[in-house]
């Protein structure tokens, strides 16, 4: 069954939002040999103004009368892109700092943002090669390496991915985005060590005592089956955030590894309480409860989880359930409810061979039994 909070990517992008600020939007242009009509200048500087404030819809009027007036003006088109990309229209904003590109093909904000649109419509191929351009006229800028490094951990390709957050790191040592990222790459690959370096390192220099970051080592040290140290960072988490479901999920998925049950109950329990519609986590716990002999509350468990969906795992859940209770008709009856989803799912069709034998019905048990051979 899968793990409910084993969802690294949600939590990478958390992470992302709270490890550093963002970053201040540029809306200065250079562009080499080329006047600016005196109205343009002003609508420039007004729309800029507009940007600045958060009045995006406003300035984009100002702009497009501006690109009236001089529709080959960098500043007004780069203006203009960065406001597209602003309000998430990142095929818009690509047009225009392409326009740009068309007059000038090494402006360096325009071979930014043109990459940092591909990025917003989900293109990262199409990104890099406008990012790699850039650096190859300003070689120090940390975070376009970030960005080409991310952009090649989403295409799987770890190796370009590690050397482009390395070189990050050689010019900001402490950079969150590259330490992150970085992080992720090692932790996806399981070289656990490497990744624990990088979170840690993060951690030790965030101010905000990120809790995301916490959950993530604590997620590593639990991986590694070294609870105690996983559930330290679990902790620290859960004060900071009390409510936080990840960590308290990793504190549950400790106490099983520990083999204390009740505990592990208890504290996915909490998880439950924020998240009624958690149907794997109903059916878990309905296990856990299984394993201490609280049949009724697991009943109840399972139950719940099949009122969010059919879930294969509750039912049979409830037929195990049913069968310790020496009520075996029931337990059949339950397997053969499974069954009509997934007529040949193996584990159903054991269960049923299972709970027959248990009744002395070996008759029903071959039956079972050689459907699952066929």
């Amino acid at each position: 069954m899968a793990t409910p909070y084993g969802a690294d990517d949600v939590q990478n992008a958390r992470a992302r939002e709270a490890v550093a600020g963002a970053k201040p939007e540029r809306t200065t242009w250079v562009t080499r040999g080329r006047t600016s009509l005196p109205g343009t200048v002003k609508l420039s500087k007004k729309g800029s103004r507009l940007f600045r404030a958060g009045q995006l819809e406003d300035a984009e009027k100002v702009y497009l009368e501006a690109k009236e007036l001089d529709p080959e003006n960098p500043y007004v088109l780069s203006g203009l892109g960065d406001v597209y990309r602003k309000l998430n229209r990142f095929k818009d904003s690509g047009e225009q700092y392409d326009a740009v590109l068309k007059l000038d093909k090494d402006n360096i904000f325009a071979l930014r943002g043109a990459g940092d649109a591909r990025r917003g419509m989900k293109q990262p191929l199409q990104a890099i090669p406008y990012w790699l351009r850039y650096l190859e006229i300003n070689d120090k800028d940390s975070h376009v390496m970030v960005r080409i490094a991310d952009a090649y951990h989403k295409l799987n390709d770890s190796d370009n991915a590690i050397d482009f957050y390395e070189q990050s790191l050689e010019i900001k040592p402490y950079d969150p985005f590259a330490l992150l990222g970085l992080g992720n790459v090692y932790y996806a690959q399981q070289d656990d060590e490497k990744a624990l370096i990088c979170f840690e390192r993060l951690l030790s220099k965030n101010s905000s005592h990120n809790v995301v970051l916490m959950t993530m080592i604590g997620n590593i040290y639990r991986r590694r089956k070294e609870f105690d140290r996983a559930m330290d960072y679990y902790e620290n988490a859960l004060d900071l955030d009390p409510r936080n479901n990840f960590a308290l999920f990793g504190m549950g998925d400790c106490f099983r590894g520990k083999l204390n049950m009740e505990k592990a109950v208890y504290w996915w329990g909490k998880i439950l309480d924020q998240e009624p519609e958690n149907q794997p986590l109903w059916t878990r716990v309905g296990d856990a409860l299984v394993s201490l002999d609280r049949l009724d509350d697991a009943i109840a468990h399972y139950s719940a989880s099949l009122k969010v969906d059919h879930d294969l795992y509750a039912v049979l859940g409830l037929a195990r359930v049913s069968q310790q209770k020496g009520e075996f008709d029931k337990a059949c009856r339950y397997c053969e409810q499974a069954l009509e989803v997934d007529k040949d799912n193996v584990r159903a069709l054991e269960t049923l061979v299972a709970i027959c034998e248990a009744a002395g019905q070996p008759e029903k048990a071959q039956a079972a039994r050689d459907r699952i051979k066929h």
